[in-house]
Order: C-alpha cells, then sequence, then structure tokens
C-alpha cells in the first residue's frame, strides 16, 4: 500500500476535502439493510432483470420500491443498475422498467446500454443516469462525450490512475465514482468476451462464468514456462484502506465497495470499517491509520491476498493472486501431521479456532474448491471443545491430505459473522435523524405540532382535542415536553423543542403522545413520498394479444461507407447491394496480401502490438511503439498501396486510450489527414468523439458494444460512417440491427477475448525491480487451459495484454446467409496469423470469391473452413448468449 506524503497531509489542514459519498452494494434486502444501518451514503442494486449481477438474488420491482422507501426514510440513495447490453427486443422492457424505477423515485440508473441511455434522455429526461463502468470509460474525451448525452455520474475503469481520475474531474463538470474495495476483473470492464465465447455466458449480459479464476498455463514458443501458481488471470482483491487520504483529496464524489454477490455480513463489515476511516480522515488526516483490527477484520471477511489496484501505480505482478482464486481468511496455524486412517490432522494455532469457523487447508490434495470445511468437530488432549486459542494443537476431522507444514487458513469467522448480524439486524447502530419540534398549546384550541428535520421536510398536525382549563391538576410545561420527546423505537431523535403554552392548561397525555405519533408518521411519510415523481406516458401499450399502437420511434439511418466508387448506402442494405470485404492487418505485408486476395477495405493496426521478430529492432522503438517517422513513412506507404489498388483504407486506433496517451491518436487522426485516408476505426467514446471533433470519418468498432439499433443510431448520428455490431448477436439478431444502416460484422479470424491493463508476461517473467525487461519480445506467448484449448497473447506498446480466442471464427460456409441478413461489411481479423501476406491473401480470396458467387449464380459458395485449417468455431451465430 502507499504510504502518505507528509506534506500532503499538513496541507489539508489548510483546504478540508468534501465528504464522499460511501456507495455500498445489495444482492438482496438483508444486505441492503445491512448497508444502512452500518453507515452507508447510498446503496446500489439489480432488478431481477438487465443486471450486470445476474447470478445475485437481486429484487422484484415490488422489492426495489420497498428498499427505495427504507433508504429514503434513513436518508440513504438507491441507484439501480440497468448496466447489461439490450437486444433489439428487450430495449422497450428495459424502458417500461427505468420509468416504473423513476415514478418509485430512484436516485439514478446505473447504465451501460448506449440506446437506452438515449432513448431514456428522450422519454424520462429527469431521470438521472450513471454511467457503468461497463462503459469503458477512461479518459476525459470519452467522459465529455459521455456526459454531453445527459450522464451526471461516470463509473470509471478500474484501472484509471489517481492522476488520470484528477484530469478527467479538471477537463469535465461531472461527478466520479470508484471503485476503492472488493473483487477486480483482469480485463476492462465492458470488454471481456471469455465467458461468452467460452460457455454462452456473457459477462455484458449479467452472467460472467468467471473463467479467469480458472487455472492456465503460460507457453512460450511452444515451450511450458514455469510459472508460481496456476492461477494466471486471477487478481487479488481491492483494498485502499490505507490510501483513502490522497483519494477523499483528490475530490472524487462516490466511493464504491464491489459485493453484490457477497454476504450481508461481508457488506455490513466492509461499510462499517469505511465509514469509520473516511469520518477519521476528514476528522483528523494528519492522524489518520488504519487499526490492525480493521486490518484483520477486512482481511478476514474475504480476501484473495489485496492491492490497491492501478491509484497510484502499475503493480504489475502484486495485481495478481496467481496461487488462490478463493477466499483465503487469514491464517489459523500450521499442520503437524495428518491420519490417514483416521482422516484427522493436527495444527498448531496461530489464532483462535471454534465450531462453526470455516478453513481452508494450503496444498491440501484436493480440488481448490473442495479444500475448505466447516468445522464440526475439534479435540485437544483433553477431549471435544467448542473453541481453542493461539498456541493450542487440535485435531480436526479433514477427509483429504494435508501435508504436514501447510497453513491452515480461517476463511469464516462465525464469532464476527454472528456479531455483524446481530448488531445489523438491531437497528442501533445507525445515528437517530435529529428533529426540531414546535408545540403550541392553549386553552379552547386544538394542540399544535410542528416538526422539521434535518432535510427542511416540514409536517404539521393539530388534535381533534381542544385545550381545557385546568380544574385540579394543570398540564406542566415540563410534561408536555416529557411527552412530546418520547421518541422510542423511531428514527428520530429531539434535537430541538420548543413549546409554548399556558398556565392552568389541561390536555391527556394520551393527546399528547396521539399528536407525536401522528406528527412521526406523517415525517416518515413525507421523507418517503417526496422523491416520488409523476407517470410519464412514453408510448400507448395496447391490451395483451392486441397488436401495439404507435410505440417508440424507430431509429433512422445516417451516413455509411462507399462500395468503390458507388453512391453512400443510406438505406437499409439489401441482398441485392454487395456487401464490403473489410480486412484488419497489422503490417505493410499483411495489406499487400489482404489487397491482392481482393479486399475492398482495410483497416491498417501498424504499431499497435508488439512482435518477437522486431526485437533487433527495438533501437527504433519510442516508448510507444515505433518512432514517429518511421510510422509516417509506413502509414503515407500503407494509403499508396491501397489507392493503388482503387480500395479503401482506415487506421485503426487503439481500444484504450488514458489521457497520457491521447497525443498518440490526435498524430494518428493527423496522418489520417495528411496521408489521405478514408478515415479511422475507433474502438472507445473517447477516440470516437475525438475523430468527430475533428472531422475525421470513422468506423464506430465492435468493443463500442453495438447490440440494438437505438445505440446503432447513436452513432450513426454522431457521424459514424458504419458500425461493427457486437460478436454476441446471432444472424437473426444481426438482421434486426442492420437494417437500420451500415452495419458490419467480423466473420473471420480470432475475436479478442479481452484487454487487461496487466501484462502477463511481464508480471510473471520481467522482473520485480525498476524497468520491465519486455519478456514479451523473446517470442509467441499463449495461455493454456484446463482443457488444453490454447489463447493466443499479445502485447502491445503500452504493455497490456490482448487475449485472443483459441479457435478462429469461420463464417465462409455461410457466406449467403450473411449477406442476406443485410449488413453492408464482413470483416476479416487477422489478429493471431502468422503475419504473413500469403495467409492473408488466401483467406482474403476464400471470401471475395464466396461473396461473388452469391452475386453470379446466387449458390453456396463450394469452399469451407476445413480447406483453411482446423478448429473452426463460428462464434454467437447460431447460438448466442445467455
Amino acid at each position: 500500500m502507499p504510504k502518505f506524503n507528509k506534506e500532503h497531509t499538513q496541507l489539508s489542514h489548510l483546504m478540508k476535502p468534501a465528504k464522499p459519498e460511501l456507495l455500498a452494494p445489495a444482492g438482496g434486502m438483508e444486505a441492503l439493510m445491512a448497508a444502512v444501518e452500518n453507515g452507508a451514503d447510498a446503496v446500489y442494486l439489480g432488478a431481477r432483470a438487465f443486471s450486470a449481477r445476474g447470478y445475485a438474488s437481486n429484487f422484484s420491482e415490488e422489492e426495489i420500491e420497498n428498499a427505495i422507501d427504507y433508504a429514503h426514510l434513513r436518508g440513504v440513495k438507491v441507484y439501480v443498475t440497468v448496466n447489461t447490453l439490450l437486444k433489439e427486443g428487450e430495449i422497450e422492457s428495459a424502458l417500461m422498467l427505468l420509468s416504473r424505477l423513476r415514478e418509485m423515485g430512484v436516485d439514478a440508473i446505473i447504465i451501460q446500454d448506449l440506446g437506452l441511455i438515449s432513448l431514456s434522455r428522450k422519454y424520462l429526461p429527469d431521470l438521472p443516469l450513471h454511467a457503468s463502468t461497463q462503459m469503458t470509460l477512461h479518459n476525459s474525451v470519452g467522459a465529455g462525450f459521455i456526459k454531453g448525452l445527459g450522464i451526471e455520474r461516470i463509473v470509471l475503469s478500474r484501472e484509471v490512475s489517481l492522476e488520470d481520475i484528477k484530469t478527467v474531474k479538471e477537463r469535465n463538470d461531472v461527478e466520479i465514482e470508484v471503485f476503492i474495495h472488493g473483487a477486480l476483473c483482469i480485463s476492462y470492464s465492458g470488454q471481456c468476451l471469455l465467458s461468452s465465447l467460452i460457455g454462452g455466458r456473457s459477462g455484458n449480459r449479467g452472467y460472467c462464468a468467471q473463467p479467469c479464476r480458472k487455472k492456465y498455463r503460460l507457453y512460450c514458443n511452444g515451450k511450458q514456462v514455469k510459472t508460481t501458481g496456476s492461477y494466471l488471470l486471477s487478481p487479488k482483491d481491492l483494498n485502499t484502506a490505507t490510501a483513502l487520504g490522497p483519494l477523499i483529496e483528490s475530490g472524487i464524489e462516490s466511493f464504491k465497495i464491489e459485493g453484490r454477490m457477497k454476504r450481508p455480513e461481508y457488506v455490513a463489515g466492509v461499510v462499517r470499517i469505511y465509514r469509520r476511516l473516511i469520518d477519521r480522515y476528514l476528522k483528523d488526516p494528519a492522524g489518520y491509520s488504519v487499526s490492525e483490527e480493521e486490518r484483520e477484520t477486512l482481511t478476514q471477511l474475504f480476501n484473495r491476498g489485496f492491492t490497491s489496484g492501478y491509484f497510484f501505480e502499475n503493480p504489475r505482478g502484486k495485481l495478481m493472486s496467481r496461487e488462490n482464486p478463493h477466499n483465503r481468511g487469514i491464517p489459523a496455524g500450521r499442520v503437524i501431521s495428518y491420519d490417514r486412517r483416521t482422516k484427522h490432522f493436527r495444527v498448531k494455532l496461530s489464532n483462535s479456532l471454534r465450531l462453526g469457523d470455516g478453513i481452508m487447508v494450503e496444498n491440501a490434495e484436493t480440488r481448490p474448491e473442495d479444500k475448505g470445511k466447516i468445522i464440526s468437530s475439534m479435540y485437544t488432549e483433553k477431549g471435544p471443545v467448542y473453541s481453542a486459542e493461539r498456541g493450542e494443537v487440535v485435531e480436526i476431522p479433514f477427509d483429504s491430505r494435508a501435508p504436514s507444514g501447510s497453513t491452515v487458513y480461517r476463511t469464516h469467522d462465525k464469532k464476527l459473522m454472528d456479531s455483524l448480524k446481530k448488531e445489523s439486524e438491531s437497528g442501533s447502530l445507525r445515528p437517530k435523524i435529529h428533529i426540531s419540534l414546535k408545540a403550541t398549546i392553549v386553552q379552547g384550541k386544538p394542540a399544535r405540532l410542528e416538526v422539521m428535520d434535518r432535510d427542511s421536510n416540514f409536517v404539521v398536525v393539530e388534535s381533534g382535542y381542544l385545550v381545557e382549563k385546568a380544574e385540579k391538576s394543570p398540564t406542566s410545561k415540563a410534561q408536555i415536553e416529557k411527552q412530546l420527546t418520547k421518541l422510542g423505537n423511531t428514527l428520530f431523535e429531539a434535537a430541538e423543542l420548543e413549546v409554548n403554552t399556558e398556565e392552568d392548561i389541561f390536555i391527556p397525555v394520551g393527546q399528547l403522545n396521539d399528536l407525536r405519533t401522528q406528527a412521526v408518521s406523517q415525517l416518515e411519510k413525507l421523507r418517503i413520498s417526496k422523491w416520488k415523481r409523476e407517470t410519464l406516458e412514453i408510448f400507448p401499450l395496447s391490451a395483451p394479444g392486441e397488436k401495439k399502437a404507435a410505440e417508440i420511434k424507430k431509429p433512422e439511418t445516417t451516413g455509411g461507407l462507399e462500395e468503390r466508387g458507388e453512391k453512400d448506402r443510406t438505406k437499409s442494405q439489401k441482398p441485392s447491394e454487395r456487401p464490403l470485404i473489410s480486412v484488419s492487418v497489422y503490417s505493410l505485408e499483411e495489406l499487400e496480401g489482404a489487397l491482392e486476395g481482393g479486399a475492398d477495405c482495410v483497416y491498417f493496426g501498424e504499431g499497435l502490438f508488439r512482435k518477437p521478430e522486431t526485437a533487433e529492432k527495438e533501437k527504433s522503438f519510442s516508448k510507444e511503439g515505433i518512432s514517429g517517422t518511421d510510422l509516417d513513412l509506413i502509414f503515407e506507404s500503407s494509403v499508396l498501396k491501397t489507392r493503388d489498388a482503387g480500395r479503401k483504407i482506415y487506421f485503426t486506433t487503439p481500444k484504450i486510450v488514458k489521457d497520457s496517451e491521447i497525443k498518440t491518436v490526435e498524430e494518428l487522426l493527423s496522418r489520417a489527414e495528411k496521408f489521405g485516408a478514408d478515415g479511422v476505426i475507433v474502438s472507445n467514446l473517447g477516440t470516437f468523439s475525438l475523430a468527430k471533433e475533428k472531422g475525421v470519418p470513422c468506423v464506430a468498432d465492435s468493443s463500442l458494444n453495438i447490440y440494438n439499433g437505438y445505440t446503432f443510431a447513436l452513432l450513426l448520428e454522431n457521424r459514424a460512417k458504419m458500425a461493427v455490431l457486437s460478436p454476441e448477436l446471432t444472424l437473426e439478431e444481426i438482421k434486426e440491427v442492420a437494417s437500420k444502416g451500415p452495419a458490419e460484422c467480423i466473420v473471420h479470424g480470432r475475436l479478442e477475448l479481452m484487454e487487461s491493463e496487466h501484462c502477463i508476461a511481464g508480471g510473471l517473467l520481467g522482473g520485480n525491480k525498476g524497468q520491465c525487461s519486455a519478456p514479451c519480445r523473446s517470442g509467441n506467448f499463449k495461455l493454456v487451459d484446463e482443457k488444453n484449448y490454447e489463447f493466443p497473447l499479445l502485447m502491445d506498446y503500452q504493455c497490456r495484454t490482448h487475449l485472443l480466442n483459441s479457435r478462429s471464427l469461420c463464417m465462409l460456409e455461410y457466406v449467403p446467409a450473411l449477406i442476406e441478413s443485410g449488413i453492408s461489411s464482413l470483416r476479416i481479423e487477422t489478429l493471431g496469423m502468422d503475419g504473413s501476406a500469403e495467409e492473408v491473401r488466401k483467406i482474403t480470396e476464400k471470401y471475395r470469391k464466396a461473396v461473388d458467387a452469391y452475386y453470379k449464380s446466387g449458390e453456396k459458395t463450394k469452399e469451407k473452413c476445413e480447406g483453411l485449417g482446423k478448429g473452426f468455431t463460428t462464434g454467437h451465430y447460431f447460438r448466442g448468449v445467455q
């Protein structure tokens, strides 16, 4: 963890930072109540549909409204996640859900789908929207673009550094939310297709199967590389407890805890500690510290090892938890011996254990998921015991052999969890809400009570009883004060009380109690109801079974690519119109092969990826890759070669572009204009916005997650010439979207499964001191999973890892079906190929012939994928995703 800068903390006395929101996860109502009770300022939760945590219990619509009312009554905000990508047939349902959430009084929607954002701004303009981390927003230009769509807050990618966060804030008047604790994804969120392509469970749809937590082997040039641990894609968990100061000082508006899949007790414990830490720092920045008890509790609740992530530096290999992808808790002792006959092991304790605790034994001879167990019996020399303390030797039943010297971890602390549960359910942890009361009790008039809370909610109640003149025992002012401040088990506490009364009046105690009870009840209702919103008629819905009346206006089509000099395609693609063949290439040799094979358009990406064969030329590389002068010559040559062939060329921009790297993209845009390229292909909203700003034509790539016609229309309206549809769509789903404008689909090549800020080769082999030794130059790397599928690895010049699919996509046999789906362009991707012009030419030529054959005879091509090799896949074209 980073250490505080003393000068930094001393300055904090002069300028007190704003208090950041503490935002807690809620996978169910128990977790929500635990979060609220333990000090959360806001909670985020998911509906049963369209939530990026599809395996959490989540909330029905009725439960969501109850949750919102519960939280609002206690002064806590509620954000609902509608943060998955939406297919064409789901858009209307998602918009209707947003409409209902709006009426319930939700404070904001955390959202991913650009199409749904567009519709929400049009039909629900007063509904606050927060851009999900699934949108992969990681630079100030992208933040500016999404703010222009009406987004109030951005959840930045976890890989963004604190310095880059400050840049985003300086250049955009938009709220920033960041994760401060919990699980990390190895891939940039919103850019992972690993679970999708392996098993059809899409992370973009909320059903990630977490294949990153599985075992992999690393190979270089066909030889296995020895690694410490086999979980090569499994990161540690984020923990910023000791580093909160700089994050608070930066002015970040919201601190988010990950964990909608975690138990309520986990939520309670983590929220409680971060509540204390935030308040502690704001009270005394210079004296800020984290106690050993707090550190141990965070560790005990859940950890795969901890990291402060990318906030302060690139953690490289220290990011990863390669030896254990599961919760390791805290060390509880070491195995002394194991008895195979009785299946018991003896352990000397370094921490306490009790019945009901969970343990995990390092190096136990079983699968990792079976290493753990709940202690149901435990023995010492004296016989069975309920608990044992540090220093004692105990015997515990354990089915799998536990080698001597193995560490025993306590993964579940029953005493801690029981305590967190009991305290959270007590309702006594959250501070009472201060209210001011003013009572007017005079003879001959109704008793009147005015109540106002700290949020300026104000209610007035009057009794039906007329205050009488006292005949015997008058009601004293002290008695009135006593009864009106008996707030007992309510959420409120009297901070101020003013009683205006007279001598010799009488009012029964029951009347005072009723007055107080009515005022509290009305105040509670007001605190809830003031967030509710009037119903908006988005579109008329017909009765079940009837044909729907006019609904949402369908997206209009604008713009498009030209086909070899023909007019712009501004209407829906028809089978009679011949689609383009586009090829993504990464060298001049590959470009020549694509042109010789008959490509209509090339996407040229020289300088993006490191190549082992260029190691001897490393002196010509700058930190960003090939030197600027060399790149100028290469890009100029690529345009000349393409123009000579009468074809089109677009320069490829990186998918991830931090603010410190924006200059590289600006130079590429300038090259496109200078050398006369047709434009650029863009992969993130920042680069898309830059291209639009500078007037450079662009193609919106598949990493922008184009799932439906509304997202498609938004990009076209913002001057995209064409959009590459998500590879998770089926052919039938593509037909629905492609009818809205010029669309491209990737039909051949290895799909990129993830892009990671973490360099796998460098983290393992690059050394731990100083600058990485760039082992990626030593050969071709790949990961091999437990089923022996091979996933090629590519490293770029920003030292990011690109993981490619184990099998190459091939739709050669289905070219007629692709054409009839209405797409405007068939794209061949050459990443992961051998880089030879001949291979690129051969593949391009096959698709060229297939397209030409369809238009010549209307028949299927006789060419088969087997003619290009073995082990191909049709991806999601026929199976789709969950």
